[in-house]
């Protein structure tokens, strides 16, 4: 990621599309029975360098032990 943000690209790891693993296998042309899938790492150029961290839900709201 380093690597890619030198070229002045931008990227982020995401596990957002494990819960859809095949659908992504079959549009990517990922052998699905043959390779499992980790991660989806989209690169694109970016549209400026003022990068901060996203605002977030207060961890409290997301964050549950023992209980839902």
């Amino acid at each position: 990621m380093p690597a890619v943000r030198e070229r002045g690209l931008g990227t982020v790891r995401t596990t957002g599309n494990l819960p859809v693993e095949r659908e992504f296998a079959r549009a990517l042309g990922i052998p699905y029975e043959e390779v499992v899938q980790a991660a989806f790492i989209p690169v694109a150029y970016t549209l400026g360098t003022d990068f901060r961290p996203a605002r977030r839900i207060p961890r409290d709201q997301v964050l549950h032990g023992d209980h839902w």
